[in-house]
């Protein structure tokens, strides 16, 4: 069922089996694996089932390090979490971005790609992604196409798909209603872990309302959910034993910061701009859009001691009211626009949109009478960039920590300073020059890189930006001195507390998080049913 703790008498002691802290993606998926079974489960989602800007506001903090979007920008309070803003773009994590890498410091997962296969295949129903799809050039089958062959020793062809799923908490909140088993509390705020006091065991969830209702929650086991600045925030805030927080004996709790970093790496000329674009974005599949980029072979990555990326050329549209209305049918038919503009703080895109449309209408009515037969499908652009997203170094330094002002709560609200290190710039740079020989050895057109990727100074640009994919901050490790949480995702300091999400990733590939944390949150779950 799904209630506003706020109905239920102040000082309520809540006991279940499991608690899960947080209803984003990870505990989505946790309580529909665990509905209708024997154990009792209790959600605490900060939010409601609709964003409230006073919930949000908890969200906000500060920052240091390269520029970041602003806190309460990039995760929300709601039930589903930042699935609110989500575009459902998927790809599993390869088999490299597992591995022990000796030129990556502190590289590594605990299991394997053969590990989370069994899961990820489960993730598929969850977030309503075509099965079977292939992630790698066998894509090109399903629109019957051959694409140009690559020098496989640089590049290896990389598939993105878009499920059907996108707002999971009204996707699945009608199934979590009737669970007998499930509660999920709305407007439950926890405030601090408390443990024993030798801190190697949890007792209970200190929780409030904004309104000042207080709450106890009580189980056998809890896991920690609530994404990955505010899974190390809580933990930092839960020092009543410990001053350094909780499993943070090694200091390594908030650590290791990774993020996505993207940036337009240059420009692409080529006498063929369309046929090159067309290559990157095929076209539908089940009338759900399919990406193509290319990744950095794992050959390449170890010669060159980089990291892992994946390159695409992105269309610099032109800017008319009809080429402006173009984009927003085609966002909205396939399901885009929640993902790209939807963030009630970063409106620009849409609006820029409306402005266009607004300042020539009769621009756009001479236009479709043009195009009243065989209007273009295609956007039409001047030029393409060449976009490239990498995995980030784990680096102890890009960290979440406590800030000293406070939220509305009187909690200490976190503070990203976010880092990168000059092996995630070798990463751009090398990913850069690959793309170029290739476009050369095609004959495709050549790329002219970005004047502060071509210099030999380690500069950043102003345009660089993160996926929102807050991963790292209690990592994965069989080591407690390196990691928060062992294979199965339990606290090494805590026999009864797990942690759910992207930030138990020890490495990130340049897959998006959400598919591998749905699998962990699954596999998760299978381990808390047995146990």
């Amino acid at each position: 069922m799904i209630i506003d703790i706020r109905t239920v008498p102040d000082g309520t002691a809540v006991e279940a089996d499991l608690c899960i802290l947080g209803g984003g993606p990870a505990a989505i998926a946790m309580a529909l694996q665990l509905a209708n079974s024997k154990l009792t489960v209790a959600i605490l989602e900060s939010g409601s089932l609709t964003l409230e800007d006073e919930t949000q506001a908890l969200t906000d903090g500060d920052q240091s390090g390269i520029p970041y979007f602003p806190l309460n920008a990039t995760r929300y309070r709601l039930l589903g979490g930042s699935t609110f803003r989500w575009g459902a773009r998927s790809t599993p994590l390869k088999p490299i971005d597992f591995a022990r890498r000796p030129w990556v410091a502190h590289s590594g997962w605990p299991i394997s790609l053969d590990t989370l296969q069994p899961y990820y295949d489960r993730v598929v129903e969850l977030v309503g992604l075509h099965r079977p799809f292939s992630y790698d050039a066998d894509v090109w089958k399903a629109f019957h196409r051959s694409p140009p062959a690559v020098d496989s020793t640089a590049f290896q062809y990389a598939a993105f798909q878009f499920g059907a799923n996108l707002l999971l908490g009204q996707v699945f909140g009608k199934q979590l209603r009737p669970a007998g088993n499930v509660t999920v509390y709305l407007h439950a705020n926890a405030l601090r872990i408390r443990s024993n006091a030798r801190g190697d065991h949890v007792e209970d969830v200190e929780a409030v309302a904004l309104t000042g209702q207080k709450y106890t929650l009580r189980a056998r086991d809890y896991v920690l959910a609530c994404g990955g600045i505010e899974n190390a925030r809580l933990l930092l805030l839960s020092n009543g034993v410990n001053p350094g927080g909780l499993c943070n004996a090694h200091d390594v709790v908030g650590r290791y910061f990774m993020e996505h970093p993207t940036v337009c790496a240059g420009t692409i000329v080529s006498d063929q701009p369309q046929e090159l674009h067309d290559v990157f974005s095929p076209g539908l599949v089940g009338g759900r859009l399919v990406e193509v980029g290319l990744g950095l072979s794992p050959q390449l990555q170890e010669a060159r001691e980089c990291l892992n990326a994946v390159a695409r050329p992105i269309p610099v549209l032109r800017r008319d009211s009809t080429q402006a209305l173009r984009e927003l049918l085609w966002f909205v038919r396939h399901r885009r626009v929640h993902q790209e503009v939807s963030g009630f703080h970063e409106p620009r895109w849409f609006v820029q949109r409306l402005g266009d449309i607004a300042r020539d209408p009769l621009g756009i009515a001479v236009n479709l009478l043009r195009h009243a037969r065989g209007r273009p499908k295609r956007f039409r652009f001047d030029s393409l960039e060449l976009q490239v997203r990498t995995e980030q170094a784990p680096n102890p330094d890009s960290r979440v920590t406590l800030s000293d002002a406070t939220d509305a709560l009187g909690q200490r609200r976190a503070h990203l300073h976010w880092e990168l290190t000059e092996r995630d710039r070798l990463t751009m740079r090398v990913t850069a020059e690959a793309f170029d020989g290739e476009l050369r050895r095609l004959g495709l057109g050549e790329l002219r890189m970005a004047p502060w990727l071509a210099s030999d100074e380690c500069v950043w640009p102003t345009d660089l930006v993160g996926g929102h994919h807050h991963m790292g901050t209690t990592r994965m490790s069989d080591d407690p001195r390196t990691g928060i949480v062992n294979r199965e995702c339990r606290t090494h300091a805590i026999d009864n507390l797990y942690v759910a999400g992207s930030s138990v990733f020890p490495t990130a590939g340049y897959a998006n998080p959400t598919m591998t944390l749905l699998a962990l949150a699954i596999r998760l779950s299978d381990h808390l049913r047995a146990g």
